[in-house]
């Protein structure tokens, strides 16, 4: 079989990186999904439940989100107890997360992953017409751009370097697979990281944390909230709603409670003992287990792989992080790693964009990640009941459960934690800053685009800005108009600018209409118009660039910094986060000079 894409592992992160380039290549793409495991009858339990405010912003614009809202249990606020009374402190970072104000998603969304996997593979079904290849596990590959590895030498080809074979658990045929990459969506024991030959580097502190699922019975005050209990022996309680009315209960098993239950580095712990111990770490709220559906208890560490792509192999997810679920940031990493890449490798697999884009995969991923891991590393510690490294001056002045508190609270980590604070760098090739100029926009190039109420000309119905501004793979360029009566010269001036240079492919040159033909293929245009308006046109003096949609409360503006009296146009890439802010008078020339570094000739 010779494909474009091998996608190892059908996880949410292995499925949305599938969905993704499938639905932006319109099937150009031909990707094939394995895993493992048959999944098909697979139980409903355990592993990453909990979304955050800009995954789900991202699987919006993606168009998977809906039903994962129809099935999924929101929660907006909750409390933290101790004694059984309600104290500050816990969870707060989930707590009122309406004070972040530019999303329309400021609540976590709790679903079980498998109930989310099948979801996105219905929506795989349904956009490509392609399923998972259940039951047939990674033997080994050979990269030709890289050198031979485990795999041997199996022959390969210059346009698909990568070499994989695959063995059907079942049968035990085994067949072999020809692809330009390989994405190792595998989890923390990626067979793809350890084929390729990268470090997984990062270590294991020893903890031992529990989670399960049950239904059960409390008389915790509002036990459907996202709630924590503050235990003397059991660390910080995690109290989480899930879906089909069960709760996610977690805590914290120490070497007492190991030496208590007769354990050998945790292992073989009945399910008798982990109820006994959240009873007793609840106290003294009552707690009745009328069915436990699954428990585990895992081992708590940070690794991060030395690289995120080598050759034609590309990690994403598990396979290059691994860290404790403290701050739920497992499946939403990797759904950031999934959205970052798969755009790139789209654009780059269908000859749009340069190889080198790829590489702003691993330069972006891989500093956010190392920040994930850092914070982690600190939060896993301080529920442990443990001071970190770097904090132990402060152990004689404030116990672990007010500096958890005090990191929590900050703004800057709380912001970074929900995924709205995440910024990339600025970036040669995809955030690109003009340092000589002043900035048009107070939201700079690598951060994300905040959302705003819009709405439509005429009817006055409300839209979202993100809402009209879907990830399909393409770019965004959004004119702020500012107030018309200042800004319609230049309007006026730029769609000008625009026919004779970049989105017009009516240009004599027959060069030139190729490259504007290759940039209009990779943008979409929209126009938000500051005020009220009886038309675009009308008010504007020309066309609209794309939908026209009225700002009429000024929050679009207010939310980018835009000035009244100057307006200005922003690209913001596939994935929303900001690529450009430009004058209006600029705009035509900066984005002509930004596509021309990005795309192919």
């Amino acid at each position: 079989m010779i494909v474009d894409v091998l996608v190892v592992g059908a996880g949410p992160v292995g499925l949305l990186c599938a969905y993704q380039l499938a639905k932006f290549s319109k099937g150009e793409i031909r990707v094939v999904i394995i895993d493992k495991d048959d999944k098909r009858d697979a139980p409903v339990y355990g592993r990453a439940c909990t979304l955050l405010p800009r995954t789900l912003e991202l699987w919006d614009q993606l168009g998977v989100l809906d039903e994962v809202l129809n099935q999924g249990v929101v929660t907006k606020t909750g409390f933290n107890f101790e004694g059984g009374k309600i104290v500050s402190g816990g969870l707060s970072f989930l707590h009122r997360m309406d004070k972040h104000g530019d999303t329309m998603f400021n609540f976590a969304l709790h679903l079980r992953q498998r109930l989310i996997e099948r979801i996105f593979e219905e929506e795989l079904e349904r956009t490509a017409n392609m399923g998972v290849y259940g039951d047939y596990e990674l033997e080994g590959f050979a990269d030709e751009s890289m050198g031979e590895s485990e795999a041997g030498s199996l022959s390969s080809n210059e346009d698909h370097p990568v070499t994989a074979r695959v063995r059907n658990g079942s049968t035990g045929e085994v067949s072999t697979i020809q692809a330009k990459y390989i994405i190792g969506a595998d989890g923390g024991k990626s067979k793809v990281r350890k084929t390729a030959g990268i470090a997984f580097q990062g270590n294991n502190s020893g903890a031992k944390w529990i989670r399960m699922d049950a239904l059960i019975k409390t008389n915790m005050p509002s036990p459907r909230s996202l709630n924590s209990v503050q235990s003397a022996d059991h660390g910080l309680l995690l109290w989480c709603p899930i879906d089909g009315g069960r709760t996610r209960i977690g805590y914290v098993f120490s070497e007492k409670l190991q030496r208590k239950w007769g354990t050998v580095d945790g292992q073989n712990v009945s399910e008798e003992a982990i109820m006994e111990e959240a009873r007793k770490a609840m106290e003294p709220f009552t707690l009745e287990f009328e069915k436990v559906d699954w428990f585990t208890i895992y081992g708590i560490g940070q690794r991060m792989a030395e690289r995120f792509i080598k050759g034609r192999v590309i990690l994403a997810g598990d396979a290059c992080h691994t860290h404790s679920s403290g701050s739920a940031q497992g499946l939403n990493t990797g759904s950031h790693d999934a959205i970052n890449l798969a755009w790139k490798l789209s654009m780059v697999l269908r000859d749009q964009a340069k190889p080198e884009l790829l590489e702003t995969y691993a330069r972006e991923r891989q500093a956010l990640v190392k920040n994930v891991i850092d914070n982690d590393t600190v939060i896993a510690t301080l529920i442990g009941g443990q001071y970190p490294r770097g904090y132990e001056t402060r152990a004689g002045s404030h116990s672990t459960k007010q500096l958890l508190k005090e990191w929590f609270e900050s703004a800057a980590n709380q912001g970074f934690t929900l995924g709205l604070g995440i910024k990339y760098a600025p970036d040669s090739l995809v955030n690109v800053v003009h340092a000589e100029r002043i900035p048009p926009s107070t939201i700079g190039p690598g951060e994300r685009g905040p959302d705003a109420t819009l709405h439509r000309i005429g009817t006055g119905e409300e839209r979202r800005l993100l809402s009209v501004l879907p990830n399909d793979g393409r770019f965004n360029v959004v004119v702020f108009t500012g107030k018309t009566y200042l800004t319609g010269p230049s309007l006026v001036a730029l769609g000008k600018a625009l026919d004779a240079s970049l989105l017009s492919s009516s240009s004599s040159s027959s060069s030139s209409s190729s490259w504007s033909d290759k940039v209009r293929s990779v943008v979409t245009m929209t126009t938000v118009i500051l005020g009220e308006a009886a038309g675009a046109a009308e008010v504007m003096g020309c066309d609209p660039f794309g939908t026209g949609y009225l700002d009429t409360t000024r929050r679009a503006h207010d939310a980018y910094g835009i000035d009244d009296a100057k307006g200005a146009v922003l690209l913001l890439r596939p994935d929303g986060y900001l690529a450009l802010a430009m004058d209006i008078s600029t705009a035509a020339g900066d984005l002509s000079e930004y596509f021309a570094r990005l795309l192919v000739g």
